[in-house]
Protein backbone atom coordinates (compact mmCIF):
# COMPACT_ATOMS: atom_id res chain seq x y z
CA UNK A 1 0.00 0.00 0.00
CA UNK A 2 1.44 2.97 -0.93
CA UNK A 3 2.23 5.49 2.18
CA UNK A 4 -0.36 8.35 2.89
CA UNK A 5 2.27 10.97 2.81
CA UNK A 6 4.61 10.06 0.33
CA UNK A 7 7.52 10.34 3.02
CA UNK A 8 10.12 7.62 3.08
CA UNK A 9 9.51 5.73 6.43
CA UNK A 10 13.01 5.31 7.84
CA UNK A 11 14.00 2.73 10.74
CA UNK A 12 16.05 3.88 14.05
CA UNK A 13 19.33 3.22 13.09
CA UNK A 14 21.42 5.46 15.67
CA UNK A 15 22.22 4.16 18.96
CA UNK A 16 19.56 5.05 21.63
CA UNK A 17 22.13 7.22 24.01
CA UNK A 18 23.85 8.79 21.02
CA UNK A 19 22.34 12.84 20.39
CA UNK A 20 21.07 15.12 23.06
CA UNK A 21 18.91 17.98 23.14
CA UNK A 22 18.26 20.41 24.69
CA UNK A 23 15.75 21.44 27.69
CA UNK A 24 13.59 24.02 29.09
CA UNK A 25 15.84 26.82 30.61
CA UNK A 26 18.82 25.46 29.18
CA UNK A 27 21.26 29.06 27.78
CA UNK A 28 22.31 28.38 24.47
CA UNK A 29 25.45 29.67 23.12
CA UNK A 30 25.25 32.41 25.90
CA UNK A 31 22.09 34.13 23.68
CA UNK A 32 18.85 32.05 23.69
CA UNK A 33 17.00 31.34 26.27
CA UNK A 34 14.92 28.00 26.24
CA UNK A 35 11.27 28.48 27.48
CA UNK A 36 9.08 25.78 25.64
CA UNK A 37 9.79 22.71 23.54
CA UNK A 38 7.46 21.43 20.96
CA UNK A 39 8.25 17.90 18.85
CA UNK A 40 6.58 16.69 15.91
CA UNK A 41 6.92 13.49 13.70
CA UNK A 42 10.44 14.50 12.20
CA UNK A 43 11.16 17.66 13.82
CA UNK A 44 11.66 19.33 17.26
CA UNK A 45 11.32 23.23 17.87
CA UNK A 46 12.48 25.11 20.49
CA UNK A 47 11.19 28.07 21.53
CA UNK A 48 13.21 30.65 23.17
CA UNK A 49 13.93 34.04 23.87
CA UNK A 50 16.83 35.53 21.83
CA UNK A 51 18.99 37.91 24.09
CA UNK A 52 20.70 39.92 20.74
CA UNK A 53 17.48 40.60 18.65
CA UNK A 54 15.83 41.19 22.49
CA UNK A 55 12.38 38.71 21.22
CA UNK A 56 11.42 35.26 20.82
CA UNK A 57 12.62 33.13 17.80
CA UNK A 58 12.37 29.47 17.47
CA UNK A 59 15.21 27.14 17.08
CA UNK A 60 13.96 24.27 14.32
CA UNK A 61 15.70 20.78 13.76
CA UNK A 62 15.01 17.62 13.42
CA UNK A 63 14.93 14.28 15.93
CA UNK A 64 17.97 12.61 16.88
CA UNK A 65 16.56 9.58 15.65
CA UNK A 66 17.11 10.64 12.03
CA UNK A 67 20.76 11.81 12.73
CA UNK A 68 21.81 9.00 10.36
CA UNK A 69 18.72 8.87 7.52
CA UNK A 70 20.53 11.08 4.89
CA UNK A 71 16.97 11.55 3.17
CA UNK A 72 15.49 13.24 6.63
CA UNK A 73 18.56 15.37 6.57
CA UNK A 74 18.66 16.01 2.95
CA UNK A 75 15.28 17.24 3.73
CA UNK A 76 16.34 19.28 6.36
CA UNK A 77 18.88 21.15 4.65
CA UNK A 78 16.78 21.99 1.78
CA UNK A 79 14.51 23.74 3.86
CA UNK A 80 17.03 25.22 5.84
CA UNK A 81 18.31 26.80 2.35
CA UNK A 82 15.16 27.75 0.53
CA UNK A 83 14.15 29.66 4.06
CA UNK A 84 17.40 31.37 4.25
CA UNK A 85 17.27 32.14 0.66
CA UNK A 86 13.54 33.58 0.79
CA UNK A 87 14.17 36.79 2.75
CA UNK A 88 11.50 38.61 3.87
CA UNK A 89 7.72 39.09 3.17
CA UNK A 90 4.62 39.72 5.89
CA UNK A 91 3.01 36.20 4.31
CA UNK A 92 5.77 33.71 4.56
CA UNK A 93 7.61 32.68 8.31
CA UNK A 94 11.25 34.34 8.08
CA UNK A 95 14.07 32.22 8.66
CA UNK A 96 17.49 34.82 10.13
CA UNK A 97 20.17 31.73 10.44
CA UNK A 98 21.19 28.20 10.60
CA UNK A 99 23.57 27.56 13.50
CA UNK A 100 25.28 24.18 14.33
CA UNK A 101 24.44 22.73 17.88
CA UNK A 102 24.54 19.93 19.29
CA UNK A 103 25.88 18.28 16.00
CA UNK A 104 22.95 19.27 14.37
CA UNK A 105 21.89 21.91 12.13
CA UNK A 106 19.37 24.65 13.76
CA UNK A 107 17.19 26.92 11.75
CA UNK A 108 16.53 30.27 14.21
CA UNK A 109 13.26 30.86 12.42
CA UNK A 110 10.39 33.88 13.15
CA UNK A 111 8.15 32.99 16.27
CA UNK A 112 4.65 33.59 15.02
CA UNK A 113 2.31 33.78 18.27
CA UNK A 114 -0.70 32.17 17.26
CA UNK A 115 -1.68 28.59 15.14
CA UNK A 116 -2.54 26.49 12.41
CA UNK A 117 -4.83 27.10 9.68
CA UNK A 118 -6.07 23.99 10.52
CA UNK A 119 -7.98 24.87 13.35
CA UNK A 120 -10.65 27.23 11.62
CA UNK A 121 -10.88 25.20 8.54
CA UNK A 122 -15.04 25.35 8.64
CA UNK A 123 -15.46 27.26 11.27
CA UNK A 124 -14.73 30.80 9.28
CA UNK A 125 -17.02 33.10 7.32
CA UNK A 126 -16.56 33.23 3.31
CA UNK A 127 -14.55 36.76 3.93
CA UNK A 128 -12.24 35.33 6.29
CA UNK A 129 -11.36 32.33 4.34
CA UNK A 130 -10.97 34.89 1.51
CA UNK A 131 -8.69 37.17 3.65
CA UNK A 132 -6.42 34.24 4.69
CA UNK A 133 -6.57 32.96 1.15
CA UNK A 134 -5.05 36.38 -0.39
CA UNK A 135 -2.35 36.69 2.15
CA UNK A 136 -0.88 32.85 1.40
CA UNK A 137 -1.41 33.92 -2.38
CA UNK A 138 1.18 37.06 -1.80
CA UNK A 139 3.20 34.53 -0.14
CA UNK A 140 3.30 31.87 -2.52
CA UNK A 141 3.51 34.54 -5.33
CA UNK A 142 6.83 35.76 -3.52
CA UNK A 143 8.35 32.32 -3.19
CA UNK A 144 8.16 32.04 -7.01
CA UNK A 145 9.23 35.70 -7.95
CA UNK A 146 12.18 35.59 -5.32
CA UNK A 147 13.51 32.05 -5.64
CA UNK A 148 11.31 30.08 -8.34
CA UNK A 149 9.76 27.19 -5.63
CA UNK A 150 7.11 25.08 -5.63
CA UNK A 151 5.89 24.31 -2.11
CA UNK A 152 4.68 21.09 -2.77
CA UNK A 153 3.14 20.60 0.67
CA UNK A 154 0.55 23.79 0.69
CA UNK A 155 -2.38 22.43 3.37
CA UNK A 156 -3.54 24.35 6.51
CA UNK A 157 -1.09 22.57 8.65
CA UNK A 158 1.63 24.77 6.71
CA UNK A 159 -0.17 27.69 7.36
CA UNK A 160 0.48 29.77 10.53
CA UNK A 161 -1.93 32.27 11.51
CA UNK A 162 -1.44 35.23 14.67
CA UNK A 163 -3.89 36.30 16.70
CA UNK A 164 -4.51 39.68 14.83
CA UNK A 165 -5.57 37.26 11.69
CA UNK A 166 -1.88 37.55 9.82
CA UNK A 167 -1.53 34.82 7.72
CA UNK A 168 2.11 32.63 6.78
CA UNK A 169 3.20 29.99 4.86
CA UNK A 170 5.96 27.84 6.84
CA UNK A 171 7.33 24.00 6.18
CA UNK A 172 9.62 24.37 2.80
CA UNK A 173 10.98 21.16 3.75
CA UNK A 174 9.67 19.34 0.66
CA UNK A 175 10.02 22.22 -1.87
CA UNK A 176 12.14 22.03 -4.84
CA UNK A 177 13.27 24.73 -7.70
CA UNK A 178 10.76 25.38 -10.68
CA UNK A 179 12.12 23.78 -14.13
CA UNK A 180 14.02 26.79 -15.86
CA UNK A 181 11.99 27.17 -18.58
CA UNK A 182 9.08 28.10 -15.63
CA UNK A 183 11.59 30.98 -14.31
CA UNK A 184 11.13 35.00 -14.68
CA UNK A 185 13.77 36.76 -16.66
CA UNK A 186 14.83 38.33 -13.41
CA UNK A 187 15.73 35.05 -11.84
CA UNK A 188 18.28 34.37 -14.48
CA UNK A 189 21.02 36.24 -13.57
CA UNK A 190 23.67 33.58 -12.14
CA UNK A 191 23.18 35.08 -8.78
CA UNK A 192 19.55 34.61 -7.94
CA UNK A 193 18.76 32.39 -5.45
CA UNK A 194 17.40 29.41 -7.69
CA UNK A 195 20.60 30.10 -9.45
CA UNK A 196 22.08 29.30 -5.83
CA UNK A 197 20.26 26.40 -4.75
CA UNK A 198 22.24 23.50 -4.29
CA UNK A 199 20.56 21.70 -1.77
CA UNK A 200 17.32 20.73 -3.69
CA UNK A 201 15.44 17.31 -3.86
CA UNK A 202 15.70 15.06 -6.64
CA UNK A 203 13.23 15.54 -9.46
CA UNK A 204 11.81 12.38 -9.16
CA UNK A 205 11.05 12.15 -6.02
CA UNK A 206 7.08 12.16 -5.48
CA UNK A 207 6.05 14.70 -1.86
CA UNK A 208 3.08 16.09 -0.88
CA UNK A 209 -0.14 14.88 1.50
CA UNK A 210 -2.25 12.83 -0.66
CA UNK A 211 -5.45 14.72 -0.35
CA UNK A 212 -3.85 17.97 -1.66
CA UNK A 213 -1.43 16.22 -4.67
CA UNK A 214 -2.90 17.40 -7.71
CA UNK A 215 -3.65 14.59 -10.85
CA UNK A 216 -0.19 15.43 -12.93
CA UNK A 217 1.38 14.06 -10.32
CA UNK A 218 0.44 10.57 -10.43
CA UNK A 219 0.74 10.75 -14.47
CA UNK A 220 4.16 10.69 -14.16
CA UNK A 221 6.52 12.66 -16.38
CA UNK A 222 7.75 16.84 -15.71
CA UNK A 223 4.20 18.16 -15.72
CA UNK A 224 5.07 19.60 -12.11
CA UNK A 225 4.74 23.61 -11.79
CA UNK A 226 3.18 26.86 -10.24
CA UNK A 227 0.01 24.91 -10.69
CA UNK A 228 -0.30 22.31 -8.47
CA UNK A 229 0.69 24.26 -5.77
CA UNK A 230 -2.82 26.07 -7.25
CA UNK A 231 -4.73 22.95 -7.32
CA UNK A 232 -3.30 22.10 -3.64
CA UNK A 233 -4.53 25.64 -2.56
CA UNK A 234 -7.77 24.90 -4.17
CA UNK A 235 -8.21 22.11 -1.96
CA UNK A 236 -7.04 24.26 1.00
CA UNK A 237 -9.91 26.64 0.58
CA UNK A 238 -12.45 23.95 0.61
CA UNK A 239 -11.58 22.56 3.12
CA UNK A 240 -11.33 26.21 5.19
CA UNK A 241 -14.92 27.05 2.90
CA UNK A 242 -16.58 23.49 3.94
CA UNK A 243 -14.61 22.14 6.87
CA UNK A 244 -14.38 18.88 4.52
CA UNK A 245 -11.50 17.59 2.10
CA UNK A 246 -13.14 17.35 -1.69
CA UNK A 247 -11.56 14.33 -1.95
CA UNK A 248 -11.19 11.30 0.46
CA UNK A 249 -10.64 7.37 1.43
CA UNK A 250 -9.47 5.47 3.58
CA UNK A 251 -7.34 3.68 1.19
CA UNK A 252 -4.76 5.41 -0.60
CA UNK A 253 -4.70 3.77 -4.05
CA UNK A 254 -8.78 4.76 -3.79
CA UNK A 255 -7.94 8.40 -3.03
CA UNK A 256 -5.65 8.77 -6.03
CA UNK A 257 -8.17 7.30 -8.68
CA UNK A 258 -10.83 9.64 -7.21
CA UNK A 259 -8.10 12.84 -7.43
CA UNK A 260 -7.30 10.84 -10.94
CA UNK A 261 -10.64 10.58 -12.26
CA UNK A 262 -13.18 12.58 -10.39
CA UNK A 263 -14.50 15.41 -10.34
CA UNK A 264 -14.46 17.77 -7.01
CA UNK A 265 -18.22 18.32 -6.47
CA UNK A 266 -19.52 21.48 -5.70
CA UNK A 267 -18.37 23.00 -1.75
CA UNK A 268 -22.17 24.69 -2.07
CA UNK A 269 -23.86 21.27 -1.88
CA UNK A 270 -21.58 21.38 1.78
CA UNK A 271 -22.43 25.23 2.18
CA UNK A 272 -25.51 26.21 0.14
CA UNK A 273 -25.11 29.68 0.65
CA UNK A 274 -21.68 30.36 -0.80
CA UNK A 275 -21.76 32.71 -3.26
CA UNK A 276 -21.52 31.49 -6.82
CA UNK A 277 -18.21 33.57 -7.63
CA UNK A 278 -16.08 32.31 -4.70
CA UNK A 279 -17.31 28.46 -5.22
CA UNK A 280 -16.07 29.14 -8.97
CA UNK A 281 -12.56 29.88 -7.91
CA UNK A 282 -12.30 26.68 -5.88
CA UNK A 283 -13.52 24.55 -8.46
CA UNK A 284 -11.08 26.47 -11.52
CA UNK A 285 -8.15 25.92 -9.14
CA UNK A 286 -8.91 22.16 -8.42
CA UNK A 287 -9.49 21.57 -12.04
CA UNK A 288 -8.26 17.85 -13.75
CA UNK A 289 -6.44 19.49 -16.84
CA UNK A 290 -3.47 22.11 -15.60
CA UNK A 291 -4.42 24.69 -18.55
CA UNK A 292 -8.61 25.00 -17.29
CA UNK A 293 -6.34 26.64 -13.47
CA UNK A 294 -5.35 29.67 -12.71
CA UNK A 295 -1.52 30.33 -14.18
CA UNK A 296 -0.08 32.13 -11.34
CA UNK A 297 -1.22 33.11 -7.43
CA UNK A 298 -1.68 36.81 -8.34
CA UNK A 299 -4.57 35.27 -10.64
CA UNK A 300 -5.94 33.57 -7.87
CA UNK A 301 -5.63 36.77 -5.76
CA UNK A 302 -7.41 39.30 -8.54
CA UNK A 303 -9.86 36.81 -8.33
CA UNK A 304 -9.93 36.38 -4.57
CA UNK A 305 -10.25 40.15 -4.72
CA UNK A 306 -13.27 40.12 -6.82
CA UNK A 307 -15.12 38.08 -4.61
CA UNK A 308 -14.50 39.59 -1.46
CA UNK A 309 -15.78 43.30 -3.38
CA UNK A 310 -19.28 40.95 -4.54
CA UNK A 311 -19.46 39.26 -1.04
CA UNK A 312 -18.57 41.70 1.64
CA UNK A 313 -18.42 45.39 -0.56
CA UNK A 314 -15.20 46.28 -0.26
CA UNK A 315 -11.53 44.22 -1.53
CA UNK A 316 -9.13 43.15 1.49
CA UNK A 317 -6.74 45.92 1.96
CA UNK A 318 -4.68 45.59 4.94
CA UNK A 319 -0.94 45.70 4.39
CA UNK A 320 1.33 43.76 6.96
CA UNK A 321 4.33 45.73 7.69
CA UNK A 322 7.30 43.54 6.23
CA UNK A 323 9.64 43.47 9.53
CA UNK A 324 9.84 46.12 12.17
CA UNK A 325 13.87 45.60 12.06
CA UNK A 326 15.06 48.63 10.63
CA UNK A 327 16.89 48.12 7.46
CA UNK A 328 20.79 47.92 8.50
CA UNK A 329 19.36 44.82 10.72
CA UNK A 330 17.94 42.93 7.70
CA UNK A 331 20.77 43.37 5.72
CA UNK A 332 23.14 42.15 8.80
CA UNK A 333 20.67 39.30 8.55
CA UNK A 334 20.75 38.53 4.85
CA UNK A 335 24.87 38.36 5.20
CA UNK A 336 25.16 36.51 7.77
CA UNK A 337 22.82 34.15 5.98
CA UNK A 338 25.17 33.81 3.05
CA UNK A 339 28.04 33.75 5.45
CA UNK A 340 26.59 30.41 6.66
CA UNK A 341 26.37 29.46 3.00
CA UNK A 342 29.50 30.07 2.44
CA UNK A 343 29.00 32.99 -0.34
CA UNK A 344 31.32 35.93 1.49
CA UNK A 345 31.03 37.87 -1.75
CA UNK A 346 27.61 38.60 -1.38
CA UNK A 347 27.71 38.87 2.42
CA UNK A 348 30.43 41.41 1.74
CA UNK A 349 27.99 43.45 -0.28
CA UNK A 350 25.43 43.16 2.54
CA UNK A 351 27.69 43.97 5.11
CA UNK A 352 29.13 46.50 2.69
CA UNK A 353 25.67 48.29 2.39
CA UNK A 354 25.03 48.01 6.16
CA UNK A 355 28.00 50.15 7.05
CA UNK A 356 26.95 52.82 4.32
CA UNK A 357 23.63 52.77 6.06
CA UNK A 358 24.60 53.24 9.35
CA UNK A 359 28.11 54.27 9.93
CA UNK A 360 28.29 54.33 13.62
CA UNK A 361 27.34 50.69 13.79
CA UNK A 362 30.14 48.91 15.61
CA UNK A 363 28.14 45.18 14.86
CA UNK A 364 28.39 45.48 10.97
CA UNK A 365 31.85 46.42 10.93
CA UNK A 366 32.39 43.73 12.89
CA UNK A 367 30.95 40.95 10.63
CA UNK A 368 32.50 43.19 7.67
CA UNK A 369 36.58 42.05 8.91
CA UNK A 370 35.53 38.56 8.97
CA UNK A 371 34.13 38.18 6.00
CA UNK A 372 37.22 40.42 4.74
CA UNK A 373 39.11 37.76 6.39
CA UNK A 374 37.37 34.65 4.71
CA UNK A 375 37.88 36.37 1.49
CA UNK A 376 42.14 36.95 2.55
CA UNK A 377 41.68 40.80 2.30
CA UNK A 378 43.73 41.14 5.55
CA UNK A 379 44.36 44.88 5.37
CA UNK A 380 40.77 45.55 4.51
CA UNK A 381 39.75 43.51 6.94
CA UNK A 382 42.26 45.50 10.01
CA UNK A 383 40.27 48.65 8.46
CA UNK A 384 36.93 47.94 9.10
CA UNK A 385 38.08 46.38 12.55
CA UNK A 386 39.40 50.14 13.44
CA UNK A 387 36.07 51.81 12.08
CA UNK A 388 34.22 49.39 14.21
CA UNK A 389 36.08 50.24 17.08
CA UNK A 390 35.86 54.20 16.31
CA UNK A 391 32.13 53.46 17.00
CA UNK A 392 32.07 50.57 19.72
CA UNK A 393 30.10 51.45 22.72
CA UNK A 394 28.89 48.54 24.54
CA UNK A 395 31.19 45.86 25.81
CA UNK A 396 30.07 43.35 23.33
CA UNK A 397 30.94 45.18 20.31
CA UNK A 398 34.15 45.46 22.30
CA UNK A 399 34.48 41.57 22.32
CA UNK A 400 33.71 41.22 18.86
CA UNK A 401 35.71 43.90 17.62
CA UNK A 402 39.47 42.36 19.06
CA UNK A 403 37.82 38.97 18.14
CA UNK A 404 38.38 39.92 14.66
CA UNK A 405 41.42 41.70 15.10
CA UNK A 406 42.88 38.78 17.03
CA UNK A 407 41.78 35.89 14.23
CA UNK A 408 43.01 38.33 11.09
CA UNK A 409 46.47 39.02 13.20
CA UNK A 410 46.65 34.84 13.70
CA UNK A 411 46.28 34.37 9.52
CA UNK A 412 49.19 36.67 9.41
CA UNK A 413 51.41 34.97 11.93
CA UNK A 414 51.61 37.90 14.22
CA UNK A 415 50.94 35.73 17.31
CA UNK A 416 51.65 38.37 19.57
CA UNK A 417 49.50 41.20 18.23
CA UNK A 418 46.54 38.30 17.74
CA UNK A 419 47.36 37.49 21.78
CA UNK A 420 47.41 41.08 22.59
CA UNK A 421 43.75 41.47 20.43
CA UNK A 422 42.40 38.39 22.46
CA UNK A 423 43.14 39.37 25.70
CA UNK A 424 41.63 42.83 25.30
CA UNK A 425 38.33 41.41 24.14
CA UNK A 426 38.12 38.90 27.45
CA UNK A 427 38.77 42.18 29.22
CA UNK A 428 35.44 43.47 27.78
CA UNK A 429 33.99 40.53 27.69
CA UNK A 430 35.75 37.88 30.12
CA UNK A 431 32.97 35.39 29.44
CA UNK A 432 32.95 34.66 26.08
CA UNK A 433 33.46 30.86 24.90
CA UNK A 434 34.12 31.89 21.46
CA UNK A 435 36.73 34.21 22.69
CA UNK A 436 38.98 31.83 25.44
CA UNK A 437 38.66 29.08 22.75
CA UNK A 438 40.51 31.53 19.95
CA UNK A 439 43.32 31.90 23.10
CA UNK A 440 43.31 28.55 23.47
CA UNK A 441 44.10 28.10 19.44
CA UNK A 442 46.91 30.38 19.79
CA UNK A 443 48.78 28.98 22.57
CA UNK A 444 48.86 26.05 21.04
CA UNK A 445 50.12 27.15 18.12
CA UNK A 446 52.97 28.78 20.26
CA UNK A 447 53.60 25.71 22.34
CA UNK A 448 52.14 27.45 25.57
CA UNK A 449 50.07 23.90 26.03
CA UNK A 450 49.90 24.75 29.87
CA UNK A 451 47.95 27.97 29.08
CA UNK A 452 46.15 26.25 25.54
CA UNK A 453 44.83 23.80 27.83
CA UNK A 454 43.45 26.21 30.70
CA UNK A 455 41.92 28.46 28.11
CA UNK A 456 40.15 25.27 26.57
CA UNK A 457 38.61 24.04 29.79
CA UNK A 458 37.43 27.33 30.15
CA UNK A 459 35.59 27.66 27.12
CA UNK A 460 33.71 24.42 27.59
CA UNK A 461 32.35 25.51 31.39
CA UNK A 462 31.06 29.03 29.10
CA UNK A 463 29.59 26.57 26.78
CA UNK A 464 28.58 23.69 27.88
CA UNK A 465 26.70 22.32 25.30
CA UNK A 466 29.18 23.53 22.25
CA UNK A 467 31.83 20.71 21.05
CA UNK A 468 34.15 22.49 19.60
CA UNK A 469 36.72 23.14 22.70
CA UNK A 470 35.98 20.19 24.21
CA UNK A 471 37.73 18.84 20.51
CA UNK A 472 39.97 21.23 20.51
CA UNK A 473 40.91 20.17 24.29
CA UNK A 474 40.55 16.48 23.19
CA UNK A 475 42.95 16.80 20.18
CA UNK A 476 45.32 18.52 22.96
CA UNK A 477 45.29 15.22 25.05
CA UNK A 478 46.05 13.10 22.30
CA UNK A 479 48.52 14.74 20.71
CA UNK A 480 50.24 14.78 24.30
CA UNK A 481 49.29 10.93 24.50
CA UNK A 482 46.66 11.72 27.44
CA UNK A 483 44.99 8.74 25.86
CA UNK A 484 42.43 8.13 29.07
CA UNK A 485 41.43 11.62 28.98
CA UNK A 486 40.99 11.98 25.30
CA UNK A 487 39.18 9.16 25.21
CA UNK A 488 36.70 10.31 27.60
CA UNK A 489 36.56 13.78 26.22
CA UNK A 490 35.65 12.10 22.52
CA UNK A 491 32.92 9.89 23.87
CA UNK A 492 31.40 13.07 25.19
CA UNK A 493 31.34 15.01 21.96
CA UNK A 494 29.79 12.02 20.04
CA UNK A 495 27.22 11.66 22.42
CA UNK A 496 26.37 15.37 21.55
CA UNK A 497 27.30 15.22 18.34
CA UNK A 498 26.92 11.61 16.79
CA UNK A 499 28.35 12.86 12.88
CA UNK A 500 31.32 14.11 14.48
CA UNK A 501 33.30 11.73 11.58
CA UNK A 502 36.72 12.95 12.87
CA UNK A 503 36.03 12.50 16.90
CA UNK A 504 34.70 9.32 15.78
CA UNK A 505 37.90 8.03 13.91
CA UNK A 506 39.98 9.67 16.94
CA UNK A 507 37.65 7.94 19.59
CA UNK A 508 38.95 4.93 17.73
CA UNK A 509 42.40 5.53 17.59
CA UNK A 510 42.64 6.08 21.55
CA UNK A 511 40.64 3.36 22.58
CA UNK A 512 43.33 1.06 20.24
CA UNK A 513 46.37 3.55 22.24
CA UNK A 514 45.02 2.20 25.32
CA UNK A 515 44.23 -1.58 24.03
CA UNK A 516 40.15 -1.36 24.12
CA UNK A 517 39.94 -2.73 20.64
CA UNK A 518 36.37 -3.59 20.19
CA UNK A 519 35.73 -0.19 21.88
CA UNK A 520 38.19 1.22 19.00
CA UNK A 521 36.30 -1.15 15.95
CA UNK A 522 32.91 0.49 16.95
CA UNK A 523 34.21 3.84 17.15
CA UNK A 524 36.06 3.31 13.46
CA UNK A 525 33.04 1.30 12.18
CA UNK A 526 30.38 4.63 13.40
CA UNK A 527 33.31 6.78 11.10
CA UNK A 528 32.63 4.95 8.29
CA UNK A 529 28.97 5.16 8.70
CA UNK A 530 29.22 8.53 8.48
CA UNK A 531 31.81 8.79 5.61
CA UNK A 532 32.54 4.88 4.07
CA UNK A 533 35.63 6.61 2.24
CA UNK A 534 37.58 7.98 5.40
CA UNK A 535 40.90 6.84 5.06
CA UNK A 536 41.88 6.93 9.15
CA UNK A 537 38.75 5.02 9.81
CA UNK A 538 39.05 2.48 7.41
CA UNK A 539 42.66 1.74 8.48
CA UNK A 540 42.06 2.03 12.15
CA UNK A 541 39.08 -0.90 11.23
CA UNK A 542 41.49 -3.17 9.79
CA UNK A 543 44.03 -2.42 12.46
CA UNK A 544 41.28 -3.57 14.74
CA UNK A 545 40.14 -6.56 13.01
CA UNK A 546 43.58 -8.09 12.90
CA UNK A 547 43.77 -7.45 16.89
CA UNK A 548 40.94 -9.16 17.17
CA UNK A 549 41.65 -12.50 15.20
CA UNK A 550 44.60 -12.56 17.19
Amino acid sequence: MLERFFKKRSTRTADDKLGREFAIGDLIEQRFEVENIRRGAMGVVYIVYDRRRRRHVVLKTFLNKYLFDDDAIARFNTEAEIWMRLGNHPNVVGAFDVLPLLGKPHVVAEYVHGGTLRALTGKMSPTEAIDYSIQICRGMQYAVDQAALMHRDLKPDNILVTLDGQAKVTDFGLSKVLPAWQWSEELRDPRSAPNRMRTTLPNDVLSGTLPYMAPELFEGGSSAGVWTDIYAFGVLLYECLTGRLPFDSPRDESLIKLIRQGTARDPRTLRPNLAPVLAEIVLRCMARRVAERFERFSEVEAALQRARVVIAGAPFTVEWPEDDFEACERLIERGLAHMRLNEYSEALRCFSDGAELERGRAEVWAHLATTRLKLWQYHEALVAVDEGLRRAVSRSEFGLLYTARGAVHTALGQTEKAADAFETGLSYTPNDPNLWNERGLLFRRTGNLRAAEAAFERATKLAPHDTTARRNLADLYFDQERFKRAAALYDEIVQRDPRALTSWERLGATQLRLGHTDEALRAFLMALRIDPEHDEALQGERAARQLLRR
